[in-house]
């Protein structure tokens, strides 16, 4: 890991592609909106792009509607750098890679112990919380303080991925940076109103659908819930932000492990998994190709539903013993 490496490549070079993984969570926004702000105070070019359209949960967030899509932006003739945020391999982050021009100086800004440290410069700490921590360290190497725009987009990120604070991620250097942001002049209270109050009433109801479909098993230590892919497809489904919905399926008294499964594909599955610590999710998930940490991971399973429930079902079996 090093700061000033990585302070240093973006020194060297004008005009950047920024990225994050598919789907991303509000770490990678967070992440990627702050690094953004960063370069452009540099008098850096930076266009923002990610596979799909970015989550409207977030559009609280000033700028906003910088970040573009790979539907929305058009022709971009491939950039020759490229900084990838919240991004444990280059294959995570989809079809933006089609932006990136093929020798490509790449920096690489992560926190994920499964990251393939792919960047030609690697900025890869586990021990931080969240790529949004990452960033206001670099900001703070480039010679930078955040303003109320900046501060709020890396509080955001920071909240994500420590859960408010409450996971075990969050160390005392965690909530220092916190600190700082809130004197800068980040409202808690807004963040958080506009991340947790204000879901739309297709969400709402998407999340009692989720926890109508929570199965236990296991002898209880395990708990799935899940969407069909008829669900994912209809109009029903189009408003809804699933953010933080596998949370509800590891709350439950005795579950170590539980999972979120979305078959997006008739036979392609997705699976966001969440531990207590007991079972390494990273691990679980790397079994199917993917990734993240020790309590929380993401991986696809080619397999229809069911079929993925099973397989993910005999994998922490086997982690369990």
């Amino acid at each position: 890991m090093s700061f000033p490496e990585a302070a240093g490549f973006i020194r060297e070079h004008g005009r950047f592609l920024i990225t994050s993984h598919l789907n991303p969570d509000g770490d990678g926004i967070g992440a990627m909106m702050g690094l953004d702000w960063a370069l452009r105070k540099l008098g850096k070019q930076s266009f923002m792009v990610l596979e799909s359209t970015p989550p409207e949960i977030f559009k609280f967030l000033a700028g906003y509607s910088r970040i573009g899509s790979m539907e929305s932006v058009g022709d971009i003739t491939p950039l020759d750098t490229a900084i990838l945020v919240d991004s444990p391999t280059m294959e995570r982050v989809g079809r933006a890679a089609e932006l990136i021009s093929p020798d490509a100086a790449i920096l690489n800004v992560d926190h994920h112990i499964s990251n393939k440290y792919f960047g030609q410069v690697n900025l890869v700490e586990p021990s931080i919380s969240s790529s949004a921590e990452m960033i206001y360290k670099l900001i703070s190497e480039l010679g930078l303080a955040p303003d109320l725009d900046c501060a709020e987009y890396l509080y955001t990120g920071m909240i994500i991925d420590t859960g408010r604070f409450r996971f075990s991620n969050t160390s005392a250097d965690t909530l220092r940076t916190a600190a700082a942001l809130v004197q800068v002049g980040v409202r808690p209270d807004k963040i958080s109103e506009g991340i947790y109050d204000a879901k739309t009433l297709q969400t709402t109801r998407a999340l009692g659908r989720f926890i109508d479909s929570i199965q236990i098993h296991l002898g209880g230590k395990a708990a799935v819930g899940a969407f069909g892919h008829d669900f994912l497809a209809s109009e029903e489904y189009q408003h809804v932000e699933t953010e933080g919905f596998v949370n509800h399926a590891l709350s439950i008294k005795g579950v170590e492990v539980a999972a979120f499964l979305k078959e997006v594909e008739k036979g392609k599955t997705r699976a966001s998994l969440r531990s207590r610590g007991g079972i390494d999710v990273n691990k679980l998930a790397g079994a199917f190709g993917g990734g993240g940490h020790s309590r929380a991971a993401g991986c696809t399973i080619m397999a229809p539903l069911e079929q993925a429930r099973e397989k993910l079902l005999e994998q922490v079996t086997k982690g369990t013993g």
